[in-house]
């Protein structure tokens, strides 16, 4: 997944002590996306420090102890000092706080940031010498505390709407290092890759899955390092959606959604724990600055292409084709 333009790996994709992670969270309420009234923080803990409840809350339910990090939105008033900011939608100095434009890898970059309605995320970042101010404890923390190999727990302070009182939400996630290995020989690594998606109605905003199926030919690596290419190795994917005009009339094809390398545009997708791809798609959006004579209907054919990369590969996926009624 990418914050601003910088790739980061998500929580689910088995991080390690030295990569940027994207500890992400999505609320919802209703079965719809929704954003929080307020913010305050998130702050890590050692999954073991948090077996009982009482050693990090106090009986307001909020947290007392000492983090290991500590991640708030901030902004700059008119005299340059930073406020503590906890509503995303403010407006004033902090109008701006939550946005992930602001967003770079730097030691301050402690911030969280909205991606989209209901989805925030903070990132770890163990490249960079990140620190963060914790506004509970008065205290500078910095993230190399977690350095270690280990199971955390992630806990959003958070008010759900102006009338509720904070609540703690809590996620987990994990550092690993058996994402290191020593091979004797280059590893034979194909891909095969499935569109999930052949049929979806103009109008819809949809989800554009595409499954990815990793295999090691092989012989001499073992079943356990084998099992670990299942789960998330594939980072920097894009999508190209091209219009595919069947009726020679008509202009064609239109590329609706670009990729980097592809056709010059910046389309990233979200990549899940199990390789499969994601890009939440408009339909209503494939008209945009082109003309009906030319393009024809919205509905019709379109053809789907990933890229990403795996290891030392670009891989490009063959065409795919869905149906837009």
């Amino acid at each position: 997944m990418q914050v601003n333009t910088t790739e980061v790996i998500d929580r689910n994709n088995r991080p390690n002590v030295s990569q940027r992670i994207g500890l992400r969270t999505f609320f919802m309420n209703d079965g719809a996306y929704v954003d929080p009234y307020e913010i305050s923080s998130v702050q890590l803990f050692a999954e073991s420090a948090t077996l009982s409840p009482n050693s990090v809350l106090g009986d307001d339910n909020l947290v007392t102890a000492i983090p290991l990090m500590t991640f708030a939105a901030s902004a700059p008033t008119a005299g340059g000092t930073m406020i503590h900011c906890t509503q995303p939608g403010a407006t004033g100095p902090c109008e701006d706080a939550f946005d992930p434009d602001n967003y770079y890898p730097a030691p301050t970059a402690s911030g969280i940031y909205r991606l989209s309605e209901g989805e925030y995320v903070v990132v770890l970042d163990q490249i960079e010498a990140l620190s963060g101010w914790d506004y509970t404890t008065e205290t500078q923390l910095a993230a190399s505390s977690l350095s270690t190999v280990g199971d955390y727990v992630d806990l959003w302070a958070v008010k759900l709407n102006s009338a509720s009182k904070y609540q703690i939400i809590t996620s987990k996630f994990s550092l690993n290092e058996d994402t290191f290995f020593a091979f004797t020989e280059p590893l034979l690594l194909t891909t095969s890759n499935r569109l999930m998606n052949k049929h979806v109605r103009y109008g819809e905003t949809i989800d554009i899955k595409v499954g990815t199926e990793v295999t090691i030919q092989n012989e001499d690596v073992t079943k356990s390092i084998q099992n670990i290419f299942k789960e998330s190795v594939l980072t920097d994917a894009f999508i190209t959606i091209k219009k595919v005009n069947q009726n020679p009339a008509f202009d064609g094809p239109f590329t609706v959604v670009p990729t980097t390398s592809l056709v010059g545009g910046t389309t990233p997708m979200d990549i899940t724990g199990d390789n499969t791809l994601i890009y939440n798609w408009d339909t209503t959006t494939t008209i945009d600055a082109m003309t009906t004579q030319t393009f024809g209907s919205p509905t019709g054919t379109y053809s789907v292409q990933v890229k990403y990369t795996v290891l030392n590969q670009t891989i490009i996926s063959p065409l795919f084709y869905l149906t837009v009624s």
